[in-house]
Order: C-alpha cells, then structure tokens, then sequence
C-alpha cells in the first residue's frame, strides 16, 4: 500500500475539458507535431514494508543480559581494574551461547561493552589495546578502540615533546639543503655566502623562542591531568617532579611576554599600561621566589619606570590645576568671558565686547591682546559655522602669538584635534597614507617590524639587509603584480576623516574637494554603493557614469546574496535592490530572484545529492528514503534522479529533484513534492545518522560540519515531533550532505610516505634557480590554538 501522498495535486479537469484536450493531444499526434512523451513517476517512493516479526536466538537475549549487567554495575572501588563479576558472569554467558552467522561482531562488541565499565582509564585502555590486536574486526570498532588506546595523556605528552624535536630537526635540515640546493644551477658559487646567511637566520630564530613553546604547554596540561586521574600510580612521583619544571618555564614565558607587552606601553608613552603588566609579571613569579630572578628584576625595573612617569604626570596634572594669585581681571574681560561661554554664538557678535576689552588693556606691544582677540574671533566663527575662515585664523594665531605661548598652544590644541578640525585631519591622515604607501611599496612588510622583534632593532634590521635590498630592488616589479596580489588599504583613516567632516560640515568649504576623493577611493576600491551615494552629492556628475555606477552597485549586491545561508537576509538584500535601482537591470534579476526566493522557501532546506545517495545505498533504499530503483539506474527513459538529490524542506515534506525531460544533469531539476509518514521520516533520519557516523568513525576526512538547525529538524524527525514547524529564518538549515567525491574531488590529497618535499624554486632578486628538499615540521593538533 502506499504511504506516501501528493502534497500538490492538480485540480481534476472536467469530463468535457478532458475529452477535448485528448482529442486535441490525438490530432497533433496523428499530424506528427507532437512532442517527445514527457517522462511521468508516479511511484517515486516505494512503499514501507510491514515489519516483520522477529524472534530473539539465544546470543540475542544473552547480549540483552550482558547490555543490562553493564548499565547497572557498579564497582565497589572506584578504581576499578576489573569488572562487575555479574558483567564478567554475563559475557561468560554471551561467549558461550550459539551464535550465527550474523553474529561475527557480537563478542568483539560485547568485550568492548565490558571495557567501558571499567572506571580506571589505565585498564580500559590496556583492555582495549588487547580488544584491538583481534583480526578481522569491524572498521567502526578499531576506530573507536584506536581512540580509547590514543587518549593516553602520557603518550600524548611524549608526542607533544617530539614534536619539538621534529620542528627544530626540521628547521635546521632545511637551514642546510635550502641554500644548497638554491645555489645548484651556479656550481655553488654562492654557497658560502647563502649557507652563512642561513645559518645566521638559523640562530636569530632562536630569539622568537620561549621558555616553553606551544607544544611544552600542551604536554604540560597532559601531565597535570594525568597525576590529577592517577595520584597514586607508580609513575606519578616522576610525572610531578617534571611538572614543576615546566610550571616555572610556563610562569617565565608568560612574565615575559608581560614584560615585553610593558615595555612597549612605556615607550608609546601609556605609562598606567606599563605598570599594570609589570605587576602581573611579578605577581606570576611571585610563587617561585628562587627560580627567573633576571626576569622578575627586569619587572622591577619596569614598574619603577612606569612609576616615575605616572608620579610625573600626576605632578604636572596637579600644576596645571593649582590656584596661582593673578591680576584683578577687568570687568571687560570677564563679560567676553560669560558672553563666550553663555550659548552658541552668531558671527560678529562679541564684536562690542572685544573693542571694550581692547580699549582697556591699552598697549599692546608685543601682540600678545591681539592674539587673543584673534583666538576668540576664530571660537566665534567656528560656532557660527564658517569652519575655514576659523581655521585659517587658528593657524595665524597657532604661528605668530606674540610672547604668549598659552594662546599658541590654545590654538594648536584646536587645529590638531581630529573632531575640531577634521579637514586638518583628513589632510594630515592623507599625507601619512602616501608615506606609509611609499614605504610599502619600496620595502614591502620591512617597514613595519623586523623579522626578530626580540633583538635589538639595529641587530635585526642588520640581519635582514640583504632581503630588505633585494625587496627594494624589486619594488617595481612587485608594482606591477601588485593589480593581482593586493595592496593594503593605506588610506583607510583618511577616509574616515573625510566622512566627519562631511558629518560634521556638510556645505563646508572643502565639501566638493573631500567628496571626490572619497569617490575615487570608494570606487577604486569597488565599493559601488558608497561611491554611488557620493555620486549623489556632485551636481555636474555624469549621468552615463552614474546609470553604469548603479548597474555595478547592483550586480555587487547580487553577487553578495550567493554568500549569504539565511532566507531572510537574502530576500531582504534581494528586495531592497530592486526597490533602491527600479531602473536597472540587476532591479529586474533581483525581483526576479526574489520571487523564486518567496515560491522556493520552505522550514528546512536540507539537501542530500544524489552521489551521497549512490555512496550511502542504505539511505536512498527501503531502510532510507525509499526512492524507486528507477531513479538511481543511470536510465534517462524511465525517470533519473537529478544530481542535487532530495531535498528535505521541513515537516514532512520531502522534494525529490528530477531531471527534467530533455534535458542534462546541468539543467535546472523538476521538482516532485512528497508528504511522507512520520514512519519513514524516523527511517530517513535514522538512516542520514546511521551513515554519517559510521562514515565518520572508518573514514576521518568522512565527517560531516556541524550544524544546529540540521541536528534539531532530525532529532525531531526521529521523535515524530515535526508536525509543528518553526517558520523563523534561524531555525532553517542549508546543510548539503555530499559524497567524498563532491568533496575532495577525483583523488584526496594524502600525507606522502617520504618525510620532506622535494622543492624547485627560483628566485629573481639573485637569479638563483634550484631543488632541495625540504622537511616537513609536524602538524599542529586541533586543539593548538587554545595553548598560544
């Protein structure tokens, strides 16, 4: 019987529509204009088998037995070597039962069940080193038992440390063949030369080094959760004894980089910085007083240090606010004073007050009065509005102050305040920009730090001059390429700046000045849409180039979309292109785009491709999905399933992608809904389980990307409990199950047997052109980035 029904169906025709439209059918047959007959599946799914009766062997109810004794033993000691004799008593049981052919991994597994009640990790994994030498074990188990057997915190710490010693094996292995073999076209000519650079770069290395390197780190953690689970095993006293050693390298390496971290705060001048790093390197070796005294007195110098300034910022902070006993402030002053700071100030208002003020200070012969006059005049201007005529005075003032130096530092306060005077700024920001360009372009990544920060800068940049001049050398050629390899956005601050100030004075004097800049530098960087909103703001722009400008800003948002998963943002990007350009072309594509957006959405967008299908049969046949046959023969005639596959789309609702008539497996599919059983929902989300993990367990590259929403459908799926349909965009999952093919391709990379790679390179700053090889440093492990 079928279990599967049509979600949408089409409206039954009437009799007489029917018999015309075959009447109709039959004459364009007869007549030979007539179409190729479309393919029609009726039957895409199979139908359910009923489930059949079972009845248990004796092995069957025995690993019942075996199943139940192990979920509720419990040792008496908590440390465990052995199991619960009632454990043992049940795989006694299970061993000697009858068993069939079907039951070959049954002890293998029932053994295992055993291990994993034991609460000693020593003995589960010993118990499992001696699980794992039986042959002819299934793939998923020996991974499982590899895992327990690898998890070994000692082992992984001897591994950890090892892998120091490839690194540094490897580093100078390829200090020696590197230069070797770059020097094998000249008759090493240049040996001598390129192997005494080497090696000098070999030992400058060696200043980036720590007390106890990333590896040290994790083989430290290892050890420490090793005594922690077994305190009371043999090799326990050697274990902590080597603990110790690496807790005082570990203190050493982060007071160090504290240390470092302060010193470079002192020197940029944030002194409160310094002194919190100081401390905490101090405070981290406080708890090994005998061990790192060089370290912890190089903190205390830096403390000091940072001390001092502090204490004298706080001295000059207290001057500046101190009470001095001046002269009697004339009553002129203090009303420009009140008047100055009452309310925003209109232009040419203090006009009265400063003529009073100038009548009553008299003489003034060394244009000190006329300076200030000048400064108030440019605060009332600015408030006023007229920016450029404030700052042109700011700078008269700034540069000729007469003998009073506090209205000169008054106004270039003001003049270097990137709020006040954002113009300044963004002229200032501009000028540094190019430098830092040029710079760029002549010694590449050299201007901003030397390869070996931990060495004295001279010693370093010394090191690195012979590199540092080839890079220059070959600036122009790096100029040249620079279109395909990028260049760093130098004038990033700049443009900030200039956005300010347009903030800040938008029918200011610079305005058109600073909008074409921004414009060459929002388009040069492919920002259409900015560029087109400064576009806006000239009145004489090209028409032709703003029509091409909003097909560019257009098609830039369009080709945002295909990065974008949630069904909300997308539409809503979609929609405002075609609201924002009605007139363009990309408006028409986005409309479009929108509307199969709107037709196309569903809950879930779950995608299984027909090449999984084809690798994991069981989740395509009747234990699965429960597509025909016909879909999956290769054989256009009857109906074949398109290569993006089934698509589950929330609920129960399951959308098998056809290929339409006619066409190849590039077309676009033709799309058949399907309302399932809850019964074969369970089975389709048991089988994607089913596969992945045992997938996952034989095969490491075989695992699948975690995803919440995919997990919550099918954890659903697997309960019955889809009936209720979360509608929200975040709820969605667009998670795409592919096979090993659609992943890696043809052919998988995989690891060489040989430890090195044999290298050809050539170089144009000496026209060397060479081959060596060159070793390979050890991975690092997934779990590396939480010791740096």
């Amino acid at each position: 019987m079928r279990t599967a029904s049509i979600v949408r169906r089409r409206r039954r025709r009437r009799p007489i529509a029917a018999i015309g439209l075959g009447l109709g059918f039959a004459l364009l047959a007869t007549t030979g204009c007539l179409a190729k007959r479309s393919i029609v599946v009726e039957e895409l799914l199979v139908p359910m088998d009923a489930p059949t009766t079972w009845l248990p062997q004796e092995a069957d109810l025995a690993a019942v037995r075996l199943a139940r004794e192990a979920l509720v033993s419990r040792p008496a000691d908590a440390r465990a070597t052995q199991a619960a004799p009632a454990v043992e008593a049940a795989l006694d049981t299970l061993r000697a039962a009858p068993r069939g052919d079907e039951h070959d991994d049954l002890v293998p597994l029932a053994i295992d069940l055993r291990n994993a009640t034991l609460d000693d990790p020593i003995a589960d994994r010993e118990a499992s080193r001696a699980l794992r030498r039986r042959r002819s074990l299934d793939p998923r188990l020996e991974t499982r038992l590899d895992e327990i057997v690898g998890d070994d915190p000692l082992h992984l710490a001897r591994s950890r440390r090892a892998d120091d010693w490839h690194r540094l094996w490897a580093r100078t292995f390829n200090a020696v063949s590197e230069p070797l073999g770059s020097t094998a076209i000249t008759g090493f000519v240049l040996a001598p030369y390129t192997l005494t650079n080497s090696f000098i770069h070999y030992f400058a290395e060696f200043s980036n080094a720590e007390p106890l390197s990333q590896t040290g780190r994790q083989a430290l953690v290892l050890r420490q959760e090793f005594v922690a689970k077994h305190p009371a095993s043999p090799l326990a006293p050697e274990v902590e004894r080597r603990v110790a050693r690496d807790v005082v390298k570990l203190e050493k390496t982060l007071a160090r980089r504290r240390v470092r971290a302060g010193e470079r705060a002192l020197d940029e001048g944030e002194a409160s910085l310094a002194l919190h790093h100081a401390r905490a390197a101090i405070d981290g070796l406080a708890s090994h007083p005998e061990a790192n005294g060089r370290l912890r007195r190089r903190a205390t110098r830096l403390a000091t240090r940072a001390g001092e300034a502090i204490a004298l910022r706080d001295r000059l902070d207290a001057r500046s606010l101190e009470v001095r006993t001046t002269r009697p402030i004339p009553d002129t002053e203090l009303r420009l004073a009140s008047r100055l700071l009452a309310a925003p100030l209109a232009a040419g208002a203090l006009e009265s007050e400063l003529a009073a003020y100038r009548r009553d200070a008299g003489l003034d012969r060394d244009g000190a009065r006329h300076a200030r006059v000048e400064l108030v005049r440019a605060l009332v201007q600015h408030e006023a509005g007229y920016e450029a005529e404030a700052r042109d005075r700011l700078e008269r003032v700034a540069g000729g102050a007469g003998g009073d130096v506090a209205i000169a530092r008054h106004a270039r306060a003001l003049l270097d305040d990137e709020w006040q005077n954002p113009y300044g700024a963004f002229e200032r920001l501009r000028r540094e920009g190019l430098r830092r360009e040029l710079g760029w372009r002549l010694a590449g990544e050299w201007m901003r730090r030397p390869r070996y920060p931990n060495l004295p800068a001279p010693v370093a940049y010394l090191i690195d001059t012979p590199t540092i001049a080839v890079t220059i050398v070959l600036a122009p050629l790096r100029a040249l390429i620079s279109p395909w390899t990028g260049t760093p956005d130098f004038q990033r601050a700049s443009a900030a700046a200039g956005y300010r100030y347009l903030v800040r004075y938008p029918a200011g004097r610079e305005q058109r000045e600073i909008v074409e800049w921004l414009y060459d530098y929002e388009h040069d960087g492919e920002h259409f849409d900015r560029a087109l909103r400064l576009a806006d703001l000239m009145p004489d722009f090209d028409p032709a180039e703003r029509t091409r400008l909003v097909e560019q800003t257009a098609e830039s948002h369009l080709e945002r979309v295909d990065e974008i998963d949630r069904r909300d943002a997308r539409r809503s990007i979609l929609e405002g292109v075609a609201r924002e350009f009605p007139d363009s072309e990309g408006a028409k594509d986005a409309g479009l785009r929108a509307r199969a957006e709107a037709l196309d959405a569903s809950p879930q967008h779950i995608r299984i491709t027909r090449s999984f299908l084809l690798e994991n049969p069981e989740v395509a046949g009747p234990s699965g999905i429960g597509l025909a046959p016909e879909l999956l023969d290769e054989d256009p005639g009857n109906g074949e399933l398109h290569p993006d596959g089934v698509l589950l789309r929330g609920g129960r609702v399951l959308d098998v992608l056809l290929v339409a008539e006619g066409a190849d497996d590039d077309a676009p599919p033709e799309s058949r809904l399907r309302k399932v059983s809850e019964a074969r929902l369970r089975r389709i989300a048991a089988a994607l389980e089913d596969a992945t993990r045992r997938n996952g367990l034989v095969d490491v590259d075989a695992r699948q990307k975690a995803d919440a929403p995919r997990d919550v459908y099918l954890e659903r799926a697997s309960l019955g409990l889809t009936e209720e349909v979360d509608p929200r965009a975040s709820a969605e999952s667009t998670f795409v199950y592919r096979s090993l093919r659609e992943r890696y391709g043809m052919v998988r990379g995989r690891d060489p047997l040989l430890p090195f790679d044999l290298v050809f390179r050539g170089s144009l700053g000496d026209f060397s052109l060479g081959a060596f090889p060159r070793w390979r440093a050890p991975r690092e492990t997934p779990d590396a980035f939480l010791y740096r």
